[in-house]
Order: C-alpha cells, then sequence, then structure tokens
C-alpha cells in the first residue's frame, strides 16, 4: 500500500493476532469492539496512543492530542479517552450485566455526562433504551461517580424472530410503535441486509453486507431511501490471522480514507494506526503503549 510504503521507516510489517473482533462492522466505533478472551489472555490494563499528523511533502509532526482505552481485570472493555490539540478530555464508560450484554454506555461532554442505558428480557433480547443527562458525584470525569439523573427519552422493543429474518418494532417514549427494522439472515446465518422503516413516514434505509471466502466481513454499504448508491460504504482487509489489517472509508462510492492497522508481532496487540486522507492527502499515526496487570 502507498501509505503504507511512505511510512514503512517508521514501523515493522504487519503483526498477527485477533484482539479486535469485527462481525458487525463496529471496530474503531463507540460499541465494544474488542475479543475480551485475548484481553483478558494477555493480561492488558490500557492502551495509551500518541497522535503524530503528516501533510503532503511535510515532515511528521505532534499533535498533542491522545486515544486511549482501558480494560477490567476480567478482559472486558470498561472505557476509552480522547485528548484533544486543546487538552480537553472527553471519556466513554460502559458497564455489562452478568451475561456479559452491555447494559450502561455512558459518554461526557461540555455540558457534563450523558447515558444510554439497556435492559434486557430472559433471552438477552434487548427490550428497552433510557437516554438520559447525568451530574458527575466527583470532580474527576476519570472517576465517575452517578449523583443525578434526568431521564430524556426512552424506547421500548418488540422483538419477532423466525429462520431466516428479526423483526423489531420501536416503541417511542409514549409506548407507540414509530419504526420496524428487519434483519435478514442467508442459509449460513450470516447477517445480508438490515432495513428500516419509519412506519409514518414510510421512508426507508438499509444496509448491506457482504463476507469474504473465511466469512469474515468483507463490506458494508448504507443506503437512504430509494438511492441506489450507497451513501457511504466500509471495505475491509484481514491478514491470514483474521485480524484486520486496512479499511477504506467510502462517500457516495468515492474512497475518502484509508486506514492501515498494525499489531505487535510478539504479543498480537494493537500498536500503530495509520490513517490517510484521501482527499487533503493527510496522515495521522496513532502509536500505542501498553499497560498491562501484575
Amino acid at each position: 500500500m502507498k501509505l503504507f510504503n511512505i511510512l514503512s521507516f517508521l514501523i515493522p510489517v504487519f503483526g498477527f493476532g485477533q484482539m479486535m473482533e469485527n462481525e458487525k462492522g463496529t471496530i474503531f466505533s463507540d460499541h465494544p469492539f474488542f475479543n475480551e478472551k485475548f484481553i483478558r489472555s494477555v493480561k492488558l490494563k490500557s492502551l495509551t496512543g500518541t497522535i503524530s499528523s503528516k501533510k503532503e511533502l511535510g515532515t511528521i509532526k505532534q499533535t498533542g492530542k491522545k486515544q486511549a482505552y482501558f480494560f477490567n481485570e476480567n478482559g472486558s472493555f470498561a472505557g476509552s479517552f480522547q485528548v484533544s490539540q486543546k487538552n480537553d478530555t472527553s471519556f466513554i464508560y460502559y458497564e455489562y450485566d452478568n451475561n456479559k450484554n452491555m447494559i450502561v454506555k455512558r459518554f461526557s461532554d461540555s455540558y457534563g455526562f450523558y447515558s444510554y442505558t439497556y435492559t434486557y428480557n430472559g433471552q438477552n433480547e434487548m427490550v428497552k433504551k433510557v437516554y438520559a443527562r447525568e451530574k458527575n458525584a466527583n470532580k474527576s470525569k476519570i472517576n465517575f461517580k452517578l449523583g443525578e439523573q434526568y431521564v430524556v427519552f426512552q424506547e421500548g422493543y418488540k422483538v419477532e424472530v423466525t429462520d431466516s429474518t428479526l423483526t423489531k418494532l420501536i416503541l417511542n417514549s409514549n409506548g407507540r410503535p414509530y419504526q420496524r427494522q428487519q434483519h435478514f439472515y442467508n442459509s449460513l446465518g450470516y447477517l445480508v441486509r438490515v432495513e428500516n422503516k419509519l412506519l409514518i413516514n414510510k421512508q426507508v434505509s438499509k444496509e448491506v453486507f457482504e463476507y469474504n471466502e473465511r466469512g469474515l466481513l468483507k463490506s458494508i454499504q448504507y443506503y437512504d431511501h430509494k438511492d441506489t448508491i450507497p451513501t457511504k460504504g466500509f471495505l475491509y482487509n484481514y491478514d491470514e490471522w483474521g485480524n484486520v489489517s486496512f479499511i477504506d472509508e467510502y462517500r457516495k462510492n468515492v474512497r475518502t480514507k484509508h486506514k492501515e492497522i498494525l499489531y505487535d508481532q510478539s504479543n498480537f496487540i494493537l500498536k500503530t494506526i495509520l490513517s490517510q486522507d484521501l482527499k487533503t492527502n493527510l496522515i495521522t499515526i496513532t502509536k500505542f503503549k501498553p499497560e498491562f496487570y501484575n
């Protein structure tokens, strides 16, 4: 890859590992995407990344930005934080139940904190989501303690499952349906399409999934209403061990961003992310340093 060749003097060739999961295309999103068993096996406590950048024909410069992930001793993804150039820090925290379902996803912003709280039934199906603003009883963002909470809205879910489809009826705060979401699976059990329909104005959007010969997610394309050209899309490539090695992002079928993911060959832990904006040719380099539990 061109990006890799440009910066090959900085980093070794691809390492191997299965540290991150991408079955649903959530890698590097605000949804948990780390392999809990892997994290637990290597006793990883945190990954802290320092971010530098390189403009076209320019030199590599430190940005002052940081990206970090931290984990519980059982391997679950506890949260992350980002430090901006202005030294502002934003956090995301996660909480789980005994069945490893995520029950709280909490964000910090300039106004304090807000959260999404999830409730599940006996089949571990999500039946309710609550959005709330929150006050931190502690002065430090890194040590969040719930003080006051103000519920803004909630959604309910009714789920029906057949051999090849999962249909979710989404209810508003008044308990009335306003959206239907359908998941379609092929004969091998792979998710191939998700369709969302707003029941009042009949507007439809969809997501289309494709897989490679090993059954790993190859691409996702997002369509709005009756559009035949996807509004955005992601293309994934993997190394021989099933690790995501690069991600290409598209807007209306035009490739806009290329991202390469490199791993430490000695322990298979994420080491470096190289991201190139294909419009400006700005390259962003995030180098991670791990910390381990004793």
